[in-house]
């Protein structure tokens, strides 16, 4: 049996005060089985995680805003930040470093698109709606209902679309300006930020949901380059 290489899933802590269960990590396990299907093995990494020599890749997953103290948002921005999380947002600084520095490939989503463009310098629109987009980019039923896309053509997420003329979308924010490194690889038809890709080679990030309607080539990306990290270790 060949070996699978591991790729470390950030994830959302509940508060004690939102869920009867108390604090306790959970993620979606859509994620986790994209992965499994393109050939990983993927764990949810707890905030103490910091075994970083064991990991090939890394999914930044879903969930909810950076704190505008970090300076993830411009100055005067209409709108606000949701959701937000302390403890995650320093989580997966020390984490981004950690990969970055061992040259692991990552994969954003959601979220994951706003703080790997954060890592890199970019700022995030802090509210689609406020910022006068008239486009809906929380279509429910999620994963039903989708929204249309414009791949940038030549790009790697041009290439992975294969003609898809939509994605499942559930956000409130995106990337305003992309980090130094990144080319933007994917609208909406009114212009708003939906992927970008790092001249890395190791870095892809969307803002859209490709684990909720089996579309798996963004996890195949993310194993290849893992399983190809794994066997230079």
């Amino acid at each position: 049996m060949n070996k699978r290489p591991l790729i470390g899933m950030t994830c959302y802590k509940c508060d004690p005060s939102e869920d009867d269960m108390g604090n306790h990590y959970h993620l979606h396990d859509t994620y986790s089985n994209a992965l499994h299907s393109a050939g990983a093995t993927a764990v949810i990494l707890p905030y103490t995680f910091d075994d970083w020599d064991i990991l090939d890749g890394v999914l930044f997953a879903g969930g909810g805003d950076i704190n505008p103290a970090l300076g993830a948002y411009d100055e005067g921005d209409k709108g606000e930040a949701k959701s937000i999380s302390d403890a995650r947002d320093e989580f997966e600084t020390r984490l981004f470093h950690a990969a970055d520095e061992r040259e692991l490939p990552m994969l954003g989503i959601c979220r994951g698109i706003q703080f790997l463009n954060f890592m890199h310098g970019g700022k995030t629109l802090i509210d689609i709606p406020a910022a006068g987009y008239t486009e809906n980019h929380i279509v429910k039923p999620f994963a039903v209902a989708l929204h249309p896309i414009v791949p940038v053509e030549g790009t790697l997420v041009a290439s992975m679309l294969k003609r898809r003329p939509a994605v499942a979308s559930y956000h409130h924010q995106a990337v305003k300006t992309p980090g130094k490194g990144f080319t933007v690889s994917a609208t909406s038809p009114e212009g708003v930020i939906e992927a970008i890709e790092h001249e890395n080679g190791r870095v892809l990030a969307m803002q859209f949901h490709p684990e909720r309607t089996g579309w798996l080539e963004p996890f195949e990306w993310l194993t290849d380059l893992a399983r190809k990290h794994m066997e230079a270790r």
